[in-house]
């Protein structure tokens, strides 16, 4: 079951496609859908994670949802400022380097933490 919950395959596969994207000047229309479903897949993923974590009466629930809830914040003002500006440089840039420091470092240390104790009971 935590391999499901925690399994972030695709919302790295819609990351890489945005990326792709990006590089190669599609369409503004093209990357403004892919970035409401990578949006989408990162609420629906943590709030999955979430309801796991609640189901099981994980002790550190709050700082885990408070990163997710961070994350999407930070996320969510990048995809605005796309919708303003369309500085294609300036969304690579966040989605290469912080958003992308920040996901890995998330799911090897939160989310690795996270799926081994509830696999096992703790």
């Amino acid at each position: 079951m935590n391999d499901e919950v925690f399994d972030h395959s695709r919302f790295v596969h819609t990351h890489a496609t945005l990326l792709e994207l990006l590089d190669e000047n599609a369409a503004e229309e093209v990357i403004d859908k892919l970035l409401g479903e990578a949006l989408g897949h990162l609420k629906q993923q943590f709030a999955k994670e979430e309801q796991a974590m609640q189901a099981a009466q994980f002790g550190p629930l709050d700082a885990h949802k408070k990163d997710h809830d961070q994350a999407l914040e930070r996320l969510s003002a990048r995809i605005a400022q796309w919708h303003e500006t369309h500085d294609r440089q300036a969304l690579l840039a966040y989605l290469e380097g912080p958003f992308s420091d920040w996901f890995v470092r998330h799911v090897n240390s939160r989310d690795f933490i996270t799926a081994q104790r509830l696999s096992l009971g703790v």
